[in-house]
């Protein structure tokens, strides 16, 4: 647990030093790196579908490299989205272990239960009040909550590609979280979907 919060507080330093140095450059080059690493661990896990991996994936980095792009404004609601994930996963990992006992998809991921789900969604509106009394726009209340529906799904959708594979990790380079494709599966699908909702507002 000590090395997991330890890489996560690693993780966050440099995430927010990348997304609030409103460099396009320094931006676009991160999350190309994440992309190509999260792909290679699907090829290195024998994930199949590469041609699926590869959209998944990459459809991530483009919307997130584009939206970046508008202006200096999308820097701050793409962290918003980040970070609604993050809190998302955290706690419904915390609470999930503390209390869950209802399983939602034993056979694909023993770990996911209803009550985890449910603390980190809470969580996740919590967050969307806060942002919505800051920003004036509470509509970011249900944009997070889909966030955090979104999460859950892509966070399901990597495990079962690791329980056909049968393995645990995508790999050992994040210590306590695995590999990068383990940190940034529950983000492929909830980053590009909050980023057109918010687009098209």
């Amino acid at each position: 647990m000590i090395k997991r919060l330890l890489t996560s507080f690693v993780l966050s330093a440099i995430i927010l030093f990348i997304i609030f140095s409103y460099n396009i450059w320094i931006f676009s080059l991160s999350i190309v790196s994440i992309c190509l690493f999260s792909f290679y661990e699907w090829k290195k896990n024998d994930f199949k579908n590469n041609y699926f991996g590869f959209l998944l994936i990459f459809n991530f980095g483009f919307w997130s490299i584009f939206y970046t792009s508008i202006d200096n404004s999308a820097y701050v609601f793409y962290g918003l989205i980040i970070l609604n994930t993050a809190c998302f996963d955290t706690f419904a990992y915390l609470v999930g272990s503390k209390f869950g006992k209802t399983y939602i998809a034993k056979d694909i991921s023993p770990n996911k239960t209803l009550e985890g789900f449910i603390g980190g969604l809470i969580v996740s509106v919590s967050l969307g009040c806060l942002a919505g009394y800051i920003f004036n726009m509470y509509i970011l209340i249900i944009i997070f909550a889909i966030g955090s529906i979104s999460a859950f799904i892509g966070d399901l959708l990597i495990s079962y590609f690791k329980r056909k594979s049968g393995v645990k990790d995508t790999g050992t380079i994040l210590p306590g979280h695995g590999g990068v494709l383990d940190r940034v599966d529950s983000h492929l699908l909830a980053t590009p979907l909050l980023i057109l909702i918010i687009i098209m507002l």
